[in-house]
Order: structure tokens, then C-alpha cells, then sequence
């Protein structure tokens, strides 16, 4: 509420100072005269003056919630830049969707849920969005200290969910009990591997090697075969009927030509869904024997770890009993996704956690504090989506 009434005075401020040319929303020199009053910098102010015209000129529903204490900054900054491209309308359509539970959510999930519904009032946007933020796909090395850099490739989330699922895959195969180093090493150093051409897949070195010499001299391990990404794609999407967006495991929503291409190269799989939900029902099993199905569906259905306010994706997480086996059976009514920390938590860190068939998680703290956790919809409801 405080941060809300900051806002409410820059964007008064900005209305003030108007742009004589009509084309800013304030003035030239505005920051001016507010960063030597807060100890900010200029360019702090002119970050805050923007975030304040936004809210209260486009998003009045969203600055509605954080002036009533609903929301906190950080998720309205998260509304704000998800709905930059859109007009004024659309931000009207996008706010009735996300506002509903946004004082429950995180900052990402909030995101997460505004991308979503960005993509369903503006598909022609987002594709052409999608378009011109390939054209701009690179590779570019950020300079660290101690010598040390960051090597980032811009790709498509696909191509990158991809990417990562061989590294992670390729590194926790090249496992040894010699090995000194960490999960993330062992994915660095494979990553690296790769790009150098010290690892390719035609043979090559070992990703368990961890010096320069080690990974001249031995031999890389039994290939395990092309790493699995899962992308959800509606029906009516698939047969181009409409555009609704798909979800890609481990990111969220993409744009619906993105989800298509996708499914283009795939394996496909049935995947049902609660019409008033969205929430996952059934999993198509025949590809696999019963407890891989069984893994594939809890995945499909939670999605993130379960623990309240986790993001970490479900195919990184333990699949835990909610109740201790064998006292709960291994079933899909007694298993969740937990994150290895979340898992350990509720096993050494005296946290209670029950479950219910439809997937309902209610975690009891220490203290008693009880906190709800539901799996969150894969797709839209579809009733939502036809405005039922």
C-alpha cells in the first residue's frame, strides 16, 4: 500500500509535466526534479515514473490491488511488463483473467499466468512478436571476474528446453564415484564440451573427465538416447482451428505456431483434461510400462514442485509419497513433484504434507501454520476459454 501511494504521487507528478511534443509520457527533465528529493538516480526515476504511468493509466485493476495491499510491487512490475505490447482494451481482457488469483501467486507464477492470457487476446501479436525475437537469435559472452564468463545462446524456448534436457541428460550420465564435482559442473563442463568439439556425438571424450588431460584420454559413455521435452498443445490448436497457446514443460505458455512446430517433430501422447479446470485427468499409457505412466502423469499434472511458491519444474524434482510407503500406496493419489530441498524439508525439516486425489497439496509447518497448494491447469479451462 505504501509503494502504491509512492506511485500514485510520480504518476501525478508526470501528469504535471507533460511532454511538451505529445509523444512521452512526461516530460524531458521530470526525473530531474524527483531523483535529487529520493536520493535516486535519474535513471531509478525514470523506471519508477514509467511503472506508475502504466499502472494507473492502463492497468487500473492491477493498481488497484496493490493499493488495497493484494499484490506487492514485484507482481505488479510482473503484470506491467507482460502487457507492454498490448492496447489499452486488451489489458482490460488480460486483468479480468489474472487478477482473480494473483494476491496467491509468486511474482512468476503471476507472470507466468499474464504471458498466458497475453497470448490468448493477441495471437497475431505474439506471433509476430515470436518472429522478429528470432530474427534477433545470437550468441553473445558476458566478461566475468576471477576469469571467469557467462556464454548465452538466444534460441527459441523449445530449442532451449531441448539443449538443456541433452546437457542435463549427457551429465548425469557421465556420474562416477570418483567424481568430485557438482550436478551443474558436470552440466558446464559437457555444455562446454560440446561447443568446443571435445564431445560430440560421433564419440569423443568422456563428460565425466574433469581436467583438460582426463578429457583426452577417455571415452565417452553409451549414448542414452535424444532428450525429451513436453509441450501441451490443445486440440482445436493443433488442427489450426484457433491459437490458443501451448505450455512447454519447465518455461509456460508459447505462442501457438511455436507449440505447432513442436508437434510437428513429436511423439504424441493423450493427455485429458478437466473441462472447468484444466486440471489433467488421464494419461495416455500405452507407450509405457505402468510405473513410467505413473511418473508421466504426476509430472504432467503438477507440473512445479508442489511446495507452496516453488518454481523449480517438475521433471528436476523427486516424485515423493505424501504418506509413507508402504503405508500410502504409490499411486497417483499419494504422489506429488518436490524439489529436492522441498523433499528433504518435509523429511528431515518436521513439515506435514497431505494429499488428495484431485492433486490438492495442504502443507502443515512447524508452527501449524497451513498453507493449500493446487496443481495448476496445463491449458486454459476450455468453458473459460469460450467465455462460459
Amino acid at each position: 500500500m505504501a509503494q502504491a501511494r509512492l506511485l500514485r504521487a510520480l504518476a501525478l507528478i508526470a501528469e504535471l509535466s507533460p511532454d511538451p511534443s505529445g509523444e512521452a509520457p512526461f516530460g524531458e527533465f521530470t526525473s530531474s526534479h524527483v531523483a535529487p528529493v529520493l536520493n535516486w538516480t535519474e535513471t531509478t526515476v525514470l523506471n519508477q515514473l514509467q511503472l506508475a504511468v502504466r499502472l494507473t493509466r492502463r492497468l487500473p485493476g492491477t493498481f488497484a490491488a496493490l493499493e488495497r495491499g493484494d499484490i506487492d510491487v514485484r507482481r505488479a512490475r510482473a503484470v506491467v511488463d507482460v502487457t507492454e505490447p498490448l492496447s489499452a482494451e486488451q489489458c482490460r481482457l488480460v486483468e479480468e483473467h489474472v487478477l482473480a488469483r494473483a494476491a496467491v501467486q509468486t511474482a512468476p507464477a503471476l507472470r507466468q499466468a499474464t504471458r498466458r492470457q497475453v497470448l490468448k487476446v493477441d495471437p497475431d501479436g505474439a506471433r509476430r512478436r515470436h518472429e522478429a525475437r528470432r530474427a534477433k537469435r545470437d550468441v553473445r559472452v558476458t566478461p566475468a571476474e576471477d576469469g571467469m564468463a557467462t556464454l548465452g545462446v538466444s534460441c527459441t524456448a523449445v530449442d532451449a528446453e531441448a539443449a538443456f534436457a541433452n546437457i542435463d541428460q549427457l551429465a548425469r550420465a557421465s556420474r562416477s564415484a570418483h567424481d568430485p564435482r557438482t550436478l551443474d559442473q558436470r552440466r558446464a563442463d559437457v555444455a562446454v564440451d560440446l561447443l568446443t568439439g571435445r564431445l560430440c556425438s560421433c564419440g569423443g571424450t568422456d563428460p565425466v573427465a574433469s581436467t583438460d588431460e582426463d578429457r583426452r584420454t577417455r571415452s565417452r559413455p553409451p549414448g542414452r538416447g535424444r532428450a525429451r521435452v513436453h509441450v501441451t498443445v490443445p486440440l482445436t490448436s493443433l488442427m489450426g482451428l484457433d491459437d490458443a497457446p501451448g505450455e512447454l514443460a519447465g518455461y509456460g505458455p508459447i505462442p501457438a505456431q511455436l507449440a505447432r512446430a513442436a508437434a510437428a517433430d513429436a511423439t504424441w501422447q493423450r493427455l485429458v483434461t478437466d473441462p472447468l479446470s484444466g486440471a489433467v485427468l488421464d494419461l495416455g499409457t500405452r507407450r509405457y510400462r505402468p510405473s513410467v505412466a505413473l511418473a508421466e502423469f504426476v509430472r504432467a499434472r503438477d507440473r512445479w514442485c508442489r511446495f507452496p511458491g516453488c518454481r523449480k519444474p517438475g521433471r528436476q524434482c523427486d516424485l515423493d509419497h505424501g504418506k509413507r510407503f508402504p503405508e500410502g500406496p504409490t499411486s497417483h493419489i499419494n504422489l506429488c513433484c518436490l524439489c529436492r530441498h522441498h523433499h528433504r524439508l518435509k523429511t528431515d525439516g518436521g513439515w506435514q504434507l497431505e494429499l488428495e486425489p484431485d492433486g490438492k497439496a495442504t502443507w502443515t509447518s512447524p508452527t501449524g501454520r497451513i498453507y493449500v497448494t493446487l496443481p495448476e491447469p496445463v491449458l486454459e479451462p476450455e468453458l473459460v476459454r469460450q467465455g462460459a
